[in-house]
């Protein structure tokens, strides 16, 4: 039973070298379902307020 457990750095430059090692991992496919949902929610109601403002409730004169 081995268990992942973390490395902790005592001196600053340990520190920089893990952070250098963990820079970039990939998105969990939740975070990259949000990312949709959130893109698509967006888009949609900056659509649908472009619609509301240009044609059913015009600033004109």
């Amino acid at each position: 039973m081995s268990e992942s457990i973390p490395k902790v750095a005592d001196d600053p430059t340990q520190v920089a070298a893990m952070l250098d090692q963990e820079e970039w991992y990939d998105l969990l496919p939740i975070e990259k379902k949000l990312i949709g949902w959130s893109l698509g929610i967006g888009l949609s109601l900056l659509v649908v307020f472009i619609i509301l403002f240009v044609f059913i409730f015009p600033g004109g004169k």
